[in-house]
């Protein structure tokens, strides 16, 4: 009794100081949302995406992702003022389309925690790649070891597939039709079309 949690006294997960912001664009069915989520300060978007991440010691990021800070749009473009009602939003993982990176450009490495780069390249090919996620057409390079095709790095594992390079049409509705990085629910792809080399 009397006891406080560092939940209550030190501002919520959000403020765990190994957390940080990343500012994306999330494409749903259902509308179009932009804001901050969050990873790890070594961890990238797309890995916080697939495996989720930890903050004071609690797994979370799971299902949902958590979005603060939101502008929100209708399918058909009519702004929804959300970021006055709701302090967080949670969107779940299968509904979303893709996840677009604005804040900084997306690529193998990430900050490590005490300053370093950590690279996570390892030699891979580059494919060109034509997505088509209902009513959008995403095209970029996609990526798979240099002894896969790319049939193999789409049946893998992970739920959300790594797209740089991406242009998306139509444009979204708050203007956005270009993206250094853009994590792909592979479960939403209708048919993706493999460029010739």
């Amino acid at each position: 009794m009397g006891q406080t949690t560092a939940e209550r006294t030190g501002g919520g997960w959000q403020a765990d100081p190994r957390l940080s912001k990343v500012q994306v664009v999330i494409c749903t069915i259902s509308g179009t949302y932009s804001g901050f989520t969050f990873r790890l300060s070594g961890q990238r978007l797309l890995d916080a995406l697939n495996e989720g991440f930890s903050s004071r010691s609690l797994r979370m990021g799971k299902d949902f992702v958590p979005l603060t800070d939101v502008q929100a749009y209708f399918p058909t473009g009519t702004r929804v003022h959300m970021a006055s009602r709701y302090r967080s939003t949670y969107i779940r993982k299968a509904n979303i389309l893709f996840v677009g990176e604005l804040s900084r450009h997306q690529g193998e490495e990430a900050d490590s925690t005490d300053g370093r780069k950590v690279s996570r390249a390892r030699a891979k090919k580059t494919i060109a790649a034509e997505i088509h996620i209902a009513p959008y057409i995403l095209k970029g390079q996609m990526y798979a070891e240099l002894w896969e095709e790319l049939l193999h790095a789409l049946d893998g594992d992970a739920k959300f597939l790594p797209l740089t390079k991406v242009t998306v049409w139509p444009e979204l509705p708050g203007g956005e039709a270009r993206f250094d990085f853009v994590a792909v629910n592979k479960d939403q792809v209708v048919y993706l079309g493999e460029s010739p080399a």
